[in-house]
């Protein structure tokens, strides 16, 4: 009997040696963190734009306000840099006309992004990888586009957007996506102010105002409210547009949660394909640099 039970204590104490190996060590992280021994880690990663990755809560785009009746897609590859971090990704949207120029299907979507930041924003974020990089999934969003009114009537051309984000988006334990739903909804207003055959061929001014939510998961605020706003500029001038578009939302926790950015996007249109580049200068609780390069194909 004492044979046997010394066996299986033996047995017991190998495996626990064996499972340990394979376990990463995360003694460190409680450590630096003071871990009260209970709460779970996730407790302690801030679901907040300031403190999070690039494409956790990116702050979403001010449209032209029109649905169209085309097929389209887009593909880009988008690049990160800022204190302490860089980030790169590709960039997919597809957009699918439900009922011409009337509704449309939307979906973005980041299927990846690699990482590296310095160990001080791995300190500050509450971040469990030691090694400070690596590659996380990204978020689908899924939304619908719906034609209010045109310019051709009204005073000027309008869509109501509904996005919804799942949780495709993965790595909490390193801040990089919050790992929970959100949405945002918002009203687009355009308008064109001036037409000319010169050299400025047009511009319009765009708007946009609505709200944006996520979970937070803190014990008193299960989630964040913020109200979401933007303006556009578009300056076309026959051979290329120029637009400039400064954006953002803000929450009411002020945990970092008032991300505010300007957009310079240059664009030009061979046939059914634009080609673009832009670059995002973070103003407020978003990295500092962005650049996007990418095109949009308008299926016939």
């Amino acid at each position: 009997m004492n044979k046997r039970f010394g066996v299986m204590v033996i047995f017991f104490v190998m495996t626990r040696m064996l499972i340990s190996q394979d376990l990463p060590d995360f003694q460190w992280w409680a450590d630096a963190h003071n871990w009260d021994g209970v709460t779970h880690w996730s407790r302690y990663i801030i679901r907040s734009p300031g403190y999070m990755g690039p494409n956790a809560l990116p702050i979403p785009m001010v449209n032209n306000a029109k649905v169209g009746s085309k097929l389209e897609f887009e593909t880009a590859f988008e690049y990160h840099k800022g204190r302490g971090e860089m980030a790169y990704n590709p960039y997919l949207n597809l957009t699918i006309p439900a009922a011409k120029e009337k509704v449309a299907l939307n979906f973005i979507y980041r299927p990846f992004e690699y990482y590296k930041t310095e160990e001080f924003i791995r300190y500050e974020r509450l971040g469990r990888n030691q090694s400070c990089k690596g590659i996380a999934k990204g978020d689908l969003y899924i939304g619908t586009i719906v034609q209010m009114f045109n310019q051709d009537k009204h005073f000027a051309d309008g869509t109501l957007e509904i996005f919804l984000k799942t949780t495709t988006g993965k790595d909490l334990a390193n801040a990089r996506h919050i790992d929970a739903p959100a949405y945002y909804f918002n009203l687009n207003l355009g308008k064109k102010l001036y037409q000319s055959t010169r050299l400025i061929k047009e511009i319009s001014l765009y708007t946009m105002l609505g709200m944006y939510v996520w979970q937070a998961d803190f014990n008193n605020n299960r989630q964040n409210d913020a109200y979401l706003y933007g303006l556009k500029t578009d300056v076309d001038f026959g051979f290329l547009s120029l637009d400039v578009i400064y954006s953002g939302y803000s929450g009411y926790m002020n945990m970092r949660d008032k991300p505010e950015a300007l957009r310079y996007f240059v664009s030009k249109k061979i046939k059914n394909t634009k080609f673009y580049f832009s670059y995002q200068d973070g103003l407020r609780d978003v990295i500092y640099h962005s650049f996007r390069f990418g095109f949009n194909y308008q299926f016939k």
